[in-house]
């Protein structure tokens, strides 16, 4: 019996209780020898301070990945045994969620809003994700398969397929390691203020971006990011893009929009990429471009692994292995089983990572222009005529904002109730969502603010609404 298993006990945990026979020796009579006295030292110790995390199991020990995780404790482990589980979830902080792998535990959404909900200093690892519903294709009310909205944390190890977004994260600035993304509606990865690392992902056939960077610092490194809309795209990001494989992206490999002004040196650091059969690249002379087709394994079965000619081999810095299978982070497979690598350890670094993004974070909530540029001119357009990147994409047109005779027959209160509580709330389409819970009262105020002063130029002037 280990002081843990005891431990897990005594905290009202799912371990199998001790058999009566191992008593006598956990709790010595006397004459007991110094080891057993140090023993008991210890788990008096142990208990006093609650030092030892537990691990609580699913199904065996609750019913329920919910279940589990809402009666787990800081630095705990949620496992998860192999099957299909139905529902959203919500992650709890400090705890860490695994599965056996993705090849065998499914959490399956709902098709209402995302799949899983962060939070702050989680971790989740070895599930295939699925199910999420369709609104929003930007912003912090994205549904997405796993959606972090200031919860900084790691996603690792896990096939995130058919869903919305893959991954969102705003003001969540998150390790995202060794997954595969793939048939998401819109983004595979979604940053918005979120100095994030992204490594070691297979990222293909998405409808959109690959990853989409706004107002962020990320390290994307090693990173397979093949046939999507396009590749990465940087928008008033600075960050770091490195020994990663970008090919066959129709709308481009590595894109850069100003849209508006932005931070002094929002520029990618940009080296020792692959580019290869991309419609359009910002940085195809970039330094260490490899400029020739990465020669994958199978490209039609999507094993991107690479054969013995390719040129990526040793292409990437220092001579490293570019894309998922190289770098530091590199696995044999794309995801991997937790039992054969686990980075569930690394969920507390969520907690590191959000002092990094804490300036960024509170000079976005500072600026009108900011918050606008990154939750609304992607839809909207940095001007605001609704000719945002993802305008055409979207079942409904984004309003054209700058439409002053529009404009002028909505009051600010009618502005400011459709940001807040979405579309739906004022009769229009549930494509505009709601952006209440990522933007406080007055950095909404401030956006209409901005709205009327910056875009349509304009004051309502008593007109009524109209449709």
């Amino acid at each position: 019996m280990s002081l843990r298993r005891l431990i897990g006990i005594y905290r009202g945990r799912s371990y199998a209780r001790p058999r009566a026979a191992l008593i006598p020796r956990l709790f010595p009579g006397p004459g007991a020898g110094p080891a057993s006295c140090l023993f008991v030292c210890l788990l008096t110790w142990a208990f006093a301070a609650g030092a030892c995390a537990a691990t609580l199991s699913v199904p065996s020990g609750f019913k329920t990945i919910q279940e589990a995780l809402d009666h787990a404790s800081h630095g705990d482990l949620v496992h998860v045994a192999a099957g299909r589980y139905k529902g959203n979830i919500r992650l709890k902080a400090g705890v860490a969620l695994q599965g056996e792998g993705s090849g065998s535990t499914f959490i399956e959404g709902d098709g209402t809003s995302s799949v899983v909900e962060g939070a702050g200093g989680a971790a989740i690892e070895g599930f295939t994700i699925t199910g999420s519903g369709r609104k929003s294709a930007v912003g912090a009310g994205i549904d997405a398969g796993i959606s972090c909205n200031s919860a900084p944390m790691t996603i690792a190890n896990n096939r995130i397929t058919g869903n919305n977004a893959g991954i969102s994260l705003s003001y969540s600035p998150s390790n995202v390691i060794n997954n595969e993304i793939t048939g998401s509606h819109t983004f595979a990865i979604y940053q918005s203020y979120s100095d994030s690392l992204v490594s070691n992902n297979v990222i293909y056939g998405n409808t959109s971006y690959g990853v989409f960077n706004s107002h962020s610092s990320p390290e994307i490194f090693n990173n397979t990011i093949v046939g999507n809309l396009a590749g990465i795209l940087s928008i008033a990001s600075r960050g770091v893009i490195k020994n990663n494989i970008i090919s066959d992206n129709a709308g481009g490999g590595v894109v850069k929009r100003t849209e508006g002004p932005a931070p002094d040196g929002a520029e990618p650091l940009v080296s020792n990429n692959l580019f290869w059969n991309n419609n359009g690249n910002d940085f195809k002379q970039s330094p260490g471009a490899v400029l020739r087709a990465p020669l994958f394994v199978d490209d039609a079965r999507h094993d991107y692994r690479l054969r013995g000619n390719s040129p990526a081999l040793a292409g990437g810095e220092g001579g490293v292995e570019m894309g998922a299978f190289g770098g530091i982070y590199a696995q044999k497979q794309v995801p991997a089983p937790p039992k054969e690598k686990s980075y569930a350890s690394m969920r507390d670094m969520g907690y590191k990572l959000q002092g990094g993004g804490a300036d960024i974070t509170k000079a976005g909530r500072a600026s009108a222009r900011a918050d606008f540029e990154a939750n609304c001119a992607v839809c909207h357009g940095t001007r605001g005529r609704g000719d945002g990147q993802m305008a055409n994409t979207l079942d409904v047109r984004p309003r054209d904002l700058a439409d002053g005779r529009l404009m002028s027959s909505r009051t600010d209160d009618d502005l400011f109730k459709v940001i807040r509580e979405g579309g739906r709330s004022a009769g229009f389409s549930d494509v505009m969502v709601s952006f209440g819970a990522a933007l406080s009262d007055d950095a909404i105020r401030d956006i209409v603010r901005f709205i009327r002063t910056d875009i349509c130029k304009c004051r309502y002037e008593g007109k009524g609404p109209e449709k």
